[in-house]
C-alpha cells in the first residue's frame, strides 16, 4: 500500500522585492548615465546600471525557476522522493526502507543570511544504518531544500510512522 506526502519549499518574499528594486534601479542609472556629460560619472553610473542590470536579470531567473514541490511516498520497502518544479518532475530518488535507521530534524546547516530570513525553517537529515555521518534527505542541483519546521516535522512524523509500520510488519 503506497502512502505519499507533498511539500514546497520554503522561498522568501525578498527575491521578488529584490529584482522589482533592482530593475527600477537599473533604469533610474540608465537614465543618469545617459544624460550624463562628464565621462567619468558616464562610466561609473554605467557600471552602476550594469550591476543592477545583472541582479535584476539573476532574480527574474530565479523567480521564474518556482520553488520545488517535493512528493515522499512510502511503500514496504522504499521510500521514493520525487522533486517537481514548474509542474515538471525535475529530479526522483529512491531509498530501500531496510537501510535507514531514522530521520533527524536539522536546522544548524543554514547561512546566516538564510538563518535571518527564514528562522523556522529546517531540513531533514537521513541515518543509516551503515553507522557513517547523517545525510540531507532533500537536495536539489547541489543544494539542500529547506522547508516551514511545522511542516517538516508533519513529514518526519510521516516518516517515522511508515518506517515503524515496515519494522512491526518484518518482525510478525
Amino acid at each position: 500500500m503506497n502512502h505519499s506526502i507533498t511539500i514546497e519549499e520554503q522561498r522568501h518574499q525578498v527575491w521578488k522585492t529584490g529584482t522589482v528594486t533592482a530593475g527600477t534601479l537599473t533604469i533610474l542609472f540608465g537614465f543618469l548615465f545617459w544624460y550624463q556629460s562628464d565621462p567619468l560619472w558616464v562610466g561609473i553610473l554605467r557600471l552602476i546600471a550594469f550591476i543592477f542590470f545583472s541582479l535584476t536579470v539573476f532574480g527574474a531567473l530565479k523567480l521564474l525557476d518556482g520553488p520545488v514541490s517535493i512528493t515522499i511516498t512510502s511503500t514496504p520497502t522504499h521510500i521514493q522522493v520525487n522533486y517537481r518544479q514548474n509542474e515538471k518532475t525535475v529530479q526522483e530518488e529512491e531509498f530501500e526502507q531496510s537501510t535507514i535507521e531514522d530521520f533527524v530534524l536539522s536546522t544548524g546547516d543554514k547561512s546566516p543570511l538564510k538563518h535571518y530570513l527564514q528562522p523556522r525553517s529546517a531540513t531533514l537529515k537521513v541515518r543509516f544504518n551503515d553507522g557513517h555521518r547523517d545525510l540531507h534527505l532533500f537536495e536539489y542541483s547541489g543544494r539542500t531544500l529547506f522547508f516551514d519546521e511545522s511542516m517538516l516535522s508533519e513529514v518526519q512524523d510521516f516518516l517515522h510512522a511508515h518506517h515503524k509500520h515496515k519494522e512491526r510488519s518484518e518482525a510478525e
